[in-house]
């Protein structure tokens, strides 16, 4: 028997009733109702006036209108992207409608999100009727336990409440199983400039297919700390697990700007992506706890969090922004999460010593920059075939170590003119030679030494705090002091009255 019968199929169900009950006993007043294809059965000694009643409240009941409502753990733009692959799966379309407000129905919309890097998708968000089913599904957000998630929002006669229940299952099926974002690199922010939530984050991705380990030249000490801290639980998580090393660490990269700190990070990003982990770029550390919170809606293999320059909120004296930090990396908010939160710093030793207990951060690795033995290597591999293998770089790596990667590369740069200059007119550069190296080295060297030079003469501003406590302090000691004479007397006069 179809659930949405027609009114006149309905009086002749309600004859064939009659004429079948017709002169039986009424014992039997309920009965549930199923629907089969063959006979209209009745339960034994039900009237027929029973019968219809029991008929016309099914009726009643199944045109009475049902909210169904469901929130799905997932970024919204990820969540309304599979709504509108189940829809097309489920209905082959659904039709969009306005949504009424009180200056009249606002139209749907068809918003155009990143999908991949470089890749975008239309998708529908609002307000939509669906093939045989009466009412409407309408796509919101909500924010829950600090991350914002997508909601579907649903009207409908009972009648059509499971086949809204099924969509629902549909597409947590999958999620579970699909996600935009999950084990892809993005960029997000959270909060605009002056520390407001925004509505609606837009997440975009990061390219990572031309970023390469190759790229990486660090001292020995430095790249086995890198590796073995950053990159092993990435490209090792079953491992990690096989053997009980917990996934979930904090990394702090230190050292001078410029020595290779982001590049270690980036270098991550492609690792992350190689190995299906979720990689999480950062700009502000105000927004780590937010990116925490995204970050546990995609951690089903790992997250990687990368925030970086965050010497604001981790030096000087305990801030209530480092503590949220401190609470962050001692796991009271990522308890049990799948999440590596890799954070830098340009000055390690203003880092505030709370920062440094055992259990906060798993590595603190001073990103020193390059020996004599790594220089040799960042020529090598910023001359890209231009030096010959069996080039003597012993003395161009002394002349150059201690300086950082930007400093080398531009070494190699200008050895090309110096290698000209060696040569005769009328010849092309094929290679770099050793001599070309440690002249353009030297040359380089003296403006390095002058530029450290007068960048150490430099002293850091003042921060608005600190000018203007200067600024206050003459004034605030006149006050202090002034009340305190007040004080004493009043306290001296109140002495002479008792005695």
């Amino acid at each position: 028997m179809s659930r949405n019968m027609p009114s006149a199929q309905m009086k002749e169900l309600v004859k064939q009733v009659q004429r079948t009950l017709a002169g039986e006993d009424n014992q039997v007043q309920v009965a549930e109702i199923k629907h089969h294809d063959g006979q209209l059965l009745i339960p034994n000694g039900m009237s027929v006036d029973a019968a219809i009643e029991l008929l016309e409240r099914r009726r009643d009941y199944l045109e009475e209108e049902v909210v169904v409502t469901q929130a799905f753990p997932v970024f919204p733009y990820d969540g309304a992207n599979a709504l509108a692959i189940c829809l097309e799966d489920m209905f082959g379309w659904a039709a969009a409608e306005g949504t009424p407000g009180f200056f009249g129905k606002t139209p749907p919309r068809m918003i155009t999100i990143e999908v991949g890097p470089g890749l975008t998708r239309k998708i529908p968000w609002g307000r939509f009727s669906l093939p045989g089913v009466e009412g409407f599904l309408q796509t919101s957000v909500e924010r829950k336990h600090g991350r914002i998630v997508f909601v579907c929002h649903s009207v409908v006669k009972r009648n059509s409440e499971a086949t809204v229940q099924a969509l629902y299952d549909r597409i947590g099926a999958y999620l579970n199983e699909n996600s935009i974002y999950a084990g892809q690199a993005i960029k997000i922010r959270f909060r605009d400039d002056d520390g407001n939530m925004l509505e609606m984050p837009e997440p975009t991705f990061l390219p990572v297919e031309h970023i390469s380990r190759d790229m990486l030249v660090y001292s020995k000490d430095v790249q086995d700390a890198i590796e073995t801290n950053l990159f092993t639980p990435i490209e090792r998580l079953a491992d990690c697990k096989a053997n009980d090393i917990p996934v979930k660490r904090g990394v702090l990269l230190g050292g001078p700007y410029g020595t290779g700190k982001t590049m270690a990070a980036t270098v991550a990003s492609r690792l992350a992506v190689d190995n299906g982990v979720t990689y999480l770029y950062v700009p502000h550390c105000d927004e780590l706890a937010d990116a925490i919170e995204f970050a546990k809606q995609y951690e089903r293999s790992a997250c990687v969090i990368f925030c970086e320059d965050i010497d604001r909120a981790i030096t000087g004296e305990r801030t209530v922004k480092m503590d949220d930090i401190l609470n962050i990396l001692d796991g009271i908010d990522t308890k049990g999460a799948q999440i590596i939160t890799v954070l830098t710093t340009n000055h390690l030793e203003d880092i505030n010593p709370a920062m440094l207990r055992p259990g906060r951060l798993d590595a603190v690795i001073d990103v020193t920059a390059p020996d004599a033995e790594a220089v040799e290597r960042l020529v090598r591999l910023y001359g890209k075939g231009s030096v010959a293998e069996e080039t003597d770089l012993t003395e161009v790596g002394q002349i150059l170590q201690g300086t950082i990667p930007a400093v080398i590369a531009e070494v190699v740069k200008r050895a090309k003119l110096a290698q000209l200059r060696l040569q005769e007119r009328g010849t092309v550069v094929e290679a770099i030679s050793a001599e070309a190296l440690v002249i353009s080295a030297k040359s380089m060297q003296s403006q390095v030494d002058l530029l450290a030079k007068l960048s150490n003469q430099q002293k850091p501003e003042p921060t608005f705090a600190e000018t203007l406590g200067t600024a206050l302090a003459p004034t605030v000691e006149r006050i202090l002091n002034d009340k305190l004479a007040t004080s004493v007397k009043q306290i001296g006069e109140i002495h002479q009255a008792a005695c």
